[in-house]
C-alpha cells in the first residue's frame, strides 16, 4: 500500500521549535492545502493540543471542511472568498481577508457580523490595500461598518533579499502608525511567515504565520512525513528491451524489474523518470526506469537480490540514503511545498507516537 507516514512525536518538537521562535507572539499555524499535505484536520487537533489557536487556510472551502470537524480555534481565511460565498464565514464562524473596500461593503451588506483580517501590499503585490493615505481612509471606514470586526492586520515579505524584507517592514509599520493616529484598532499585527521567522524573530509583532517550518522545512525543525509504497510486481527484462511508455531505458543486460504501485496522480513527478530519481528498498536506492506511469512506475532491483513481493519501498524519507522532499523538489524545480502538498489525497495518511501508528485516514473509505 502506498501511503504517506507522518511522525507526531517529531511534529510536536516542531511546534516547541515554533513556539520558542515566536517568543510572546501568537503562532498562526498555516494549514492550507491540507497542511501541506500532511492532512489539516488530524494536525489541527495536535496544534489546539499544544496552545496553538489560530490557523490560517487558503479559502472558504477549506475553513468550513475543518470547522466540521473541529469547532474550536480560530480560522483565517488568508485568500479571496468571492462575495456570493461569504456569508459562509458567518455561519461557520471564520474570519475573512479583506483587501478593497468594495470587498468589505459586500462583506458588511450581509448583515451578520463577520470578523476581518485587513491585508497590506507592502511590496509583494499580489493582494492587499496599497501603503497609501487614501488607504488608511478606507480602512478607517470598514472599522465602522455595523457587521465588520478587525481582528487584525497582516503583510507578506516577498523574499527578495533581508533588505527589501526590511523595506517591506518599514512600510508596513507606517501604515500602522497612520492607522493608530486615525483612532483605528486594528487587532493582530502579522507579517512573518515561517521563513521570516526564523530569520528575524517575531519583529517585535503579537501574531506570526509559520506554515512548512511546522512540518520540517526550516530553522531547528525536523521533517514529519515520509512517502512510502511497497513492491507489488517483480519481473525479468531481458537485454534489448525498453521499459514503460515509449519503451525508453533500453539495456544491454537483463535486469531485475520491481513494479510500485503509484504514479505522477499520486503526486510523484513524472520528471524523475529514467533513473532521475529513485527509491530506497532494504537501504539501498532502486533507480526508475523508463516513464512513470500515472498510478504504476518501475524502479531496477537488479542490485538488490534480497528484495521480494510486499517488501517496503521508501519513495521519500529523511532516513540516510533516502530520497528527500527537498532532493526531489530540487531535482524537478519546484520548491518543497509544491512536492509536499502535491501528494494525492487518494494517498493515505498514517500517523505514529513513539513508533507506533495511532491513527490512519483514507479520504476513499
Amino acid at each position: 500500500m502506498t501511503r504517506c507516514e507522518i511522525d507526531l512525536d517529531r511534529f510536536e518538537h516542531n511546534i516547541a521549535r515554533v513556539k520558542e521562535l515566536a517568543g510572546e507572539s501568537k503562532p498562526m499555524a498555516v494549514i492550507k492545502a491540507d497542511a501541506y499535505g500532511h492532512g489539516a484536520a488530524v494536525l489541527m487537533r495536535k496544534l489546539f493540543s499544544k496552545g496553538i489557536e489560530y490557523f490560517g487556510v487558503a479559502n472558504i472551502g477549506e475553513a468550513m471542511e475543518l470547522r466540521r470537524t473541529f469547532h474550536r480555534g480560530n480560522i483565517l481565511v488568508l485568500g479571496y472568498t468571492p462575495p456570493h460565498l461569504m456569508h459562509y464565514a458567518a455561519d461557520y464562524g471564520v474570519s475573512l481577508t479583506v483587501f478593497s473596500l468594495d470587498q468589505a461593503r459586500a462583506l458588511n451588506d450581509i448583515g451578520q457580523p463577520v470578523n476581518v483580517h485587513i491585508k497590506l501590499n507592502t511590496g509583494l503585490h499580489r493582494l492587499g490595500f496599497a501603503p497609501t493615505q487614501q488607504s488608511v481612509e478606507e480602512i478607517r471606514e470598514i472599522s465602522k461598518m455595523e457587521n465588520i470586526t478587525i481582528e487584525g492586520i497582516f503583510s507578506h515579505f516577498a523574499q527578495s533579499s533581508d533588505e527589501d524584507d526590511m523595506a517591506q517592514y518599514a512600510v508596513f509599520k507606517l501604515m500602522l502608525g497612520l492607522l493608530a493616529d486615525e483612532g483605528v484598532d486594528v487587532g493582530h499585527k502579522h507579517i512573518c511567515d515561517g521563513i521570516a521567522l526564523g530569520k528575524y524573530g517575531n519583529l517585535g509583532l503579537d501574531m506570526v504565520r509559520p506554515g512548512a517550518i511546522f512540518y520540517g522545512y526550516g530553522n531547528g525543525v525536523l521533517p514529519i512525513m515520509s512517502l512510502k509504497s511497497q513492491i507489488i510486481h517483480i519481473h525479468k527484462v531481458p537485454a534489448g528491451e525498453g521499459v514503460s511508455y515509449g519503451m525508453t531505458d533500453k539495456c544491454d543486460h537483463e535486469r531485475v524489474i520491481a513494479t510500485l504501485p503509484y504514479g505522477y496522480s499520486d503526486g510523484v513527478p513524472r520528471l524523475l523518470s529514467g533513473g532521475k530519481g529513485h527509491v530506497t528498498i532494504h537501504g539501498k536506492k532502486a533507480p526508475y526506469v523508463g516513464v512513470l506511469c500515472m498510478d504504476m512506475c518501475m524502479v531496477d532491483i537488479t542490485d538488490i537480490p534480497e528484495a521480494k513481493m510486499g517488501d517496503d519501498v521508501t519513495v521519500f524519507g529523511s532516513a540516510e540514503g533516502d530520497f528527500t522532499f527537498t532532493e526531489a523538489a530540487a531535482m524537478v524545480g519546484v520548491n518543497v511545498n509544491s512536492l509536499l502538498s502535491g501528494i494525492a489525497r487518494r494517498v493515505p495518511r498514517v500517523y505514529f507516537e513513539k513508533g507506533e501508528e495511532v491513527m490512519f485516514t483514507d479520504y476513499l473509505f
